[in-house]
């Protein structure tokens, strides 16, 4: 049932007739960590074989995609990444198949959201912004985001200039979308880090968590899983894929804490968690007082501390394997 669904979706896409819930039903297939590419690779081969399907390729055109995908000019390139992708039909798929979200039809592709720009910008040092889906960008210094007021459209659409860290919350129905550059990194539900800059010369993905698309102005260049990067050479419009510790690359925004309007309670969680450390509160009092915080030059716990209990003269004491707060009663 899910492969006819799939077929069905592939001949409305290739008939110019797929409605935005519809492909962006087609783009959760593609990116699902659990489909299975060479089955989605054998649907795109019946669709286009198959007389009743809403297009037909005619010798000439099915000929130019086949040199597209298998010439041995570009033999050498497809099969290096077949390695690094794990799937065999790595190389039909990106050239063909993954090919039909960006290049078939790309003025009618991914409106903007006709609603008011929003421009957030770090400049000195890191700042966090909260999109409006929930999604989470962690700016480096001198980067730019762009989003809309509001996500109304049938994907999520953002631009970046610089250096940005994004965690997307999971929604299939419309795809996330980073614009940097003359890149589109689209996902639909992860955590991956985007870095252009270096004059604009390379535009670096790496992924930490999940699987994104990533794909120039014509094509897709690759599908990205956890731990690998794509550094794109904006001079020559090559990719470099390769293997990466993804944590080594983000840890520029590790020791960023943001408590935005949370409890004492809630910031002392995630202070438990970071330092490895048992926080506990003497009373009830003071657990629910809110506040709004900054640290971004890797302070430790005591200085953190010594900060978020004098929002409501609050006390700490540092006992042997444990950490205990006694505060008071805010109006928070």
């Amino acid at each position: 049932m899910k492969n006819e669904r799939i077929g069905y979706l592939i001949k409305k896409y290739t008939g110019n007739d797929i409605t935005a819930a519809e492909e962006a039903e087609l783009m959760q297939f593609l990116l699902d960590e659990k489909s299975d590419l060479n089955e989605i690779k054998a649907l795109m081969n019946e669709t286009w074989d198959d007389d009743s399907a809403l297009m037909t390729l005619d010798d000439k055109a099915a000929n130019r995609i086949f040199e597209q995908v298998v010439s041995p000019q570009k033999r050498p390139r497809l099969l290096t990444l077949r390695p690094w992708m794990g799937w065999a039909a790595a190389s039909v798929l990106l050239c063909v198949g993954t090919l039909l979200f960006y290049s078939k039809f790309p003025g009618r592709r991914h409106n903007p959201d006709q609603l008011p720009v929003v421009s957030a910008i770090a400049r000195s040092e890191h700042k966090k912004i909260i999109l409006p889906d929930g999604s989470t960008v962690i700016l480096n210094n001198n980067s730019t985001l762009e989003y809309p007021e509001k996500f109304t459209g049938a994907t999520r659409t953002v631009k970046l200039h610089g250096e940005g860290y994004f965690e997307i919350l999971h929604n299939p129905a419309t795809p996330f979308i980073v614009q940097s550059g003359k890149l589109k990194t689209t996902v639909l539900g992860t955590a991956f880090n985007i870095k252009s800059l270096n004059g604009g010369k390379e535009i670096i993905v790496t992924v930490t968590t999940g699987k994104v698309s990533i794909a120039d102005e014509h094509k897709v260049l690759g599908i990205l899983a956890s731990n690998e990067q794509m550094v794109f050479h904006t001079d020559d419009k090559k990719p470099d894929l390769v293997k990466v510790q993804a944590e080594e690359i983000v840890q520029w925004q590790k020791n960023d804490l943001f408590f935005e309007n949370i409890t004492m309670e809630q910031a002392a969680a995630i202070l438990s968690r970071k330092f490895n450390v048992k926080i506990t509160f003497l009373n009830d009092q003071g657990k629910n007082c809110r506040f709004t915080a900054t640290f971004l030059k890797g302070e430790s716990l005591e200085e953190i501390l010594k900060v978020i209990t004098s929002f409501n003269d609050a006390e700490y004491k540092i006992l042997p394997g444990e950490i205990m707060i006694s505060g008071k009663n805010c109006n928070n």
